[in-house]
């Protein structure tokens, strides 16, 4: 298995690293404050994750990384649709809150609207994908 060594390879592998010290001395210098300690321990988790992106992009040829056209069509594709199924989740809830007076927070909008986007465009994308051709 052979390691790309390129600058961006090193420039993201030494953001994770920094990341991953500055949560550490965070941690051993800890205040008493519990939004101190959630920042050094998601300093830490983004180490985890950075480390894991680095080693699969290091991993493949510059070649495999790069999307082609049917790639990109089908996550615009995808994309479009899933922010239509927002705008639509958005005025369903709005306008079942206005009719049956359910007393929605608006923290239960935004956390709905985000898995909705999410959850559509990651179908949309897989569906579309499946189905191959895309106009």
């Amino acid at each position: 298995m052979k390691i790309r060594t390129d600058k961006k390879i090193l420039l993201i592998s030494g953001i994770g690293l920094g990341s991953v010290l500055l949560g550490v001395v965070m941690l051993i210098f800890q205040a008493q404050s519990k939004a101190i300690f959630f920042i050094e321990f998601s300093l830490i988790f983004a180490w985890l994750f950075m480390s894991a992106m680095v080693v699969y992009a290091a991993t493949k040829p510059k070649t495999e990384l790069i999307a082609d056209e049917r790639v990109t069509r089908i996550n615009e594709k995808a994309g479009y649709t899933a922010g239509l199924l927002v705008l639509l989740a958005v005025m369903i809830l709005f306008w079942a809150d206005k009719i049956w007076s359910l007393n929605l927070e608006l923290e239960d909008m935004y956390w709905t609207t985000l898995l909705t986007g999410t959850y559509s465009w990651l179908i949309l994308r897989w569906y579309y994908n499946r189905r191959g051709e895309v106009v």
